[in-house]
């Protein structure tokens, strides 16, 4: 894959916010009849950008969804990526093999913590070249609980191992800071993928992220924030 890069203008129209919006799916104790009822739900928008969904929903997501042209993505080493290099790996392959296109999964966030940034680059590397260009790869590096330095050092560690894109958080419960978005995009510039995840809960708050540089945006609630913006932008 190529990525997922778009034109970073602050989105004008319900269209083009859709274009740059994800979320992750239902609740994990969804059955069949909810998980289904939750996607065909995205009938009534614009094309998303992608949906998150567990490993066992892959190919219902795919059945409803792509023929809506919105990507199907997995999650995988969460919420802050303490699994071995090797599991991460076997989390790609699997993805590869179920013809997801995305994978968010996180980075070594013991070695960040440790200041060991080689472990963190081998372990970018490693997945990077799991992913073999068959499956875009977003790392996850937990921007809210890093200092500015070990955020820095952590992401040069990240591009060293090839990473074109990272994700702030996993959601779960750290919030990303508008000014770490900032900083990430002064100091790389273009040549990161900025995916933000954790605290968008309106409206105003996406298009806040995007004026401060994010590529896309990840939101728990999609629906309301894109009938907002159904009243809302032109």
């Amino acid at each position: 894959m190529n990525g997922n890069r778009k034109p970073r203008e602050n989105p004008a129209t319900l269209q083009t916010l859709c274009q740059r919006m994800m979320c992750a799916t239902f609740s994990p104790a969804a059955d069949e009849q909810e998980a289904r009822g939750f996607l065909q739900r995205f009938a009534n928008y614009p094309a998303i950008d992608g949906i998150f969904v567990d490993q066992p929903w892959v190919p219902l997501a795919q059945e409803i969804l792509t023929p809506l042209g919105i990507r199907v993505g997995i999650e995988a080493a969460y919420p802050v990526g303490n699994w071995s290099t090797e599991a991460k790996v076997a989390a790609i392959k699997q993805g590869v093999r179920l013809g997801a296109d995305e994978i968010d999964i996180g980075g070594d966030f013991s070695a960040i913590k440790s200041r060991d940034f080689e472990a963190v680059q081998e372990d970018a590397r490693r997945m990077v070249d799991a992913a073999d260009g068959k499956i875009w790869i977003m790392v996850i590096p937990e921007t809210a609980i890093l200092t500015r330095d070990e955020l820095l050092k952590t992401l040069e560690a990240y591009i060293a191992g090839g990473v074109q894109g990272i994700k702030t958080s996993s959601g779960y419960g750290w919030n990303t800071h508008e000014e770490d978005v900032r900083l990430i995009r002064r100091e790389f510039g273009e040549g990161l993928q900025i995916d933000v995840s954790g605290g968008v809960r309106t409206l105003a708050h996406a298009l806040s992220y995007f004026e401060a540089g994010a590529d896309n945006i990840h939101a728990s609630p999609i629906f309301s924030i894109l009938d907002e913006a159904r009243e809302r932008l032109t």
